[in-house]
């Protein structure tokens, strides 16, 4: 990716099907969360659905592509150890790990995955995965968490909270000087949730 003016900076999101088990018509989404951040003047953005993987890069070929350095790729979906989840077929989820996601030219951007134990894996993986994508920053949880049960560590509203400081704080993610703020806004994070194992990693 290139920074030019006719690319917009913003989130984008790719959101995975969260199939609520109390009640499978109502499926849960972080829509208000980046109407708020929209509404705050903070962040534009984008949201789109994928419930498989042809369907999540579909949109990275198609509509990434044309998102400016210095945007967040925010993956809203369930996860495992190196990897996202998609959709779900009521037993088994549609998985991406780290290797395949690596694909996906991130440069100059933070890469966020609030999926469950994302980043609960060897470093080296995340590492292969800034490397080959040309990410800036990858962020993410070394534990299970949720946003819609009071069980689970909330990790909607670290989510909120860290693209809140990002733009109050006008961090420009495409900037080395300029994200090396990020750590301490990480620091602050892990402090407010620590149940939430957030995790952040700079490119070097």
């Amino acid at each position: 990716m290139s920074q030019k003016a006719d690319k917009p900076t913003l989130i984008y999101c790719v959101e995975g099907h969260w199939h609520e088990a109390d009640d499978p018509t109502v499926e849960p989404t972080v829509e208000p969360l980046l109407q708020m951040l929209h509404r705050r003047g903070l962040w534009n953005y984008v949201r789109r659905n994928a419930a498989i993987d042809g369907e999540l890069f579909y949109w990275m070929r198609n509509e990434w592509y044309k998102c400016a350095e210095g945007s967040i790729l925010y993956f809203a979906t369930h996860g495992g150890e190196g990897e996202i989840w998609l959709g779900s077929d009521g037993q088994h989820y549609s998985s991406i790990p780290l290797e395949k996601l690596a694909e996906i030219d991130c440069s100059g951007c933070l890469v966020h995955f609030s999926g469950c134990s994302t980043l609960a894996c060897d470093e080296e993986r995340i590492r292969f995965f800034m490397e080959k994508s040309g990410a800036s920053a990858v962020s993410g949880y070394r534990t299970d968490v949720g946003w819609t049960s009071r069980s689970w560590p909330p990790a909607a509203l670290l989510d909120l909270m860290l693209f809140s400081m990002i733009g109050d704080e006008q961090i420009d993610l495409s900037d080395g000087r300029s994200r090396r703020r990020l750590p301490s806004l990480a620091e602050e994070l892990q402090s407010r949730f620590p149940d939430c194992c957030f995790d952040l990693h700079l490119a070097s």
